[in-house]
């Protein structure tokens, strides 16, 4: 709607991950190089963690963009109320495996077949598990069990798992100790610094087809974050909100008092729904959108 006005050619702070708009901060740099290399190299587990909104789909979605063509995917993100066979199931699915499948051994006997058949060619494999603290003890062990498919000097799958700040929870387990060590590496993406927050929106302005200048006026960063507390997908809400209002009032750029005026607009709404707090400051009810 408001596309137009800012000189936009699409929306810059949709809610949706996609990767052209994953601005490049530290420590979404440093999982992509982590999640990348992992993947590459066949390190076998790979961890990625991060709150609600940090951005891990879209850093996950970004990876997958770029990994050589050789490499396969398979991406399960379901994961609430899975059993053993349901996941086993939507794995086959992914690789397209064919055959008469109907016991746990049936799936594992065809996973593995296609998986040395992969290897013999030359190609890798990846199993992604998205929102894995939705997985029981039982599950991730099954998963564990499924890097356990390999030969005497090759991983035969690559499993990354991603998940909220509660799944390093459950890996720190002593029961979970058999799955945490074979985790060769791992990166929590972090929520991003007050001085990102600028670079950030423009960013995401520049790839919408716009500029930062055009957009907002100075001085609305403080406010970006103690909204957001540096969550890209709270930052995204308030900067998409502001921008429709400025709209409804032909304000170009944006001016600060607009933009905390949308900011207090929505905190209050997720006060009154009761919504937990813990983001920043004055807009501390805000969180967890």
């Amino acid at each position: 709607m408001y596309e137009s006005f800012f000189g936009l050619r699409e929306t810059p702070f949709a809610l949706t991950p996609d990767p052209r708009f994953l601005w490049p901060s530290e420590t979404h740099e440093e999982g992509f190089a982590t999640l990348y290399y992992g993947i590459t190299r066949r390190k076998g587990f790979l961890l990625l963690t991060g709150e609600v909104g940090a951005g891990k789909t879209t850093l996950l979605r970004a990876v997958l963009d770029q990994i050589p063509a050789n490499i396969e995917t398979a991406l399960v993100m379901n994961t609430a109320e899975l059993s053993g066979l349901d996941l086993l199931k939507l794995i086959a699915a992914e690789f397209r495996l064919a055959g008469s499948l109907s016991t746990r051994a049936d799936y594992l006997i065809a996973l593995n077949q296609f998986l040395l058949e992969r290897l013999q060619a030359g190609l890798n494999t990846v199993l992604v598990i998205d929102e894995a603290q939705n997985l029981d003890a039982g599950i991730l062990e099954q998963i564990r069990l499924l890097s356990n498919l390999e030969t005497h000097t090759e991983k035969l799958l690559q499993i990354v798992l991603t998940g909220q700040p509660e799944l390093r929870q459950m890996l720190a387990r002593p029961e979970m100790s058999p799955l945490r060590q074979r985790i060769a590496l791992e990166h929590h993406v972090q929520p991003l610094r007050i001085e990102e927050v600028a670079p950030y929106l423009a960013y995401r302005i520049q790839v919408a087809g716009g500029r930062c200048e055009d957009t907002f006026e100075p001085g609305a960063e403080r406010i970006f974050y103690d909204f957001s507390s540096g969550c890209p997908r709270l930052l995204n809400l308030l900067a998409d909100r502001a921008l429709l209002a400025a709209y409804a009032a032909q304000r170009r750029p944006v001016p600060p008092s607009l933009v905390e005026a949308k900011a207090k607009e929505i905190a209050a709404a997720r006060s009154a729904q009761g919504a937990p707090g813990g983001g920043g400051g004055r807009f501390s009810s805000a969180s967890g959108v």
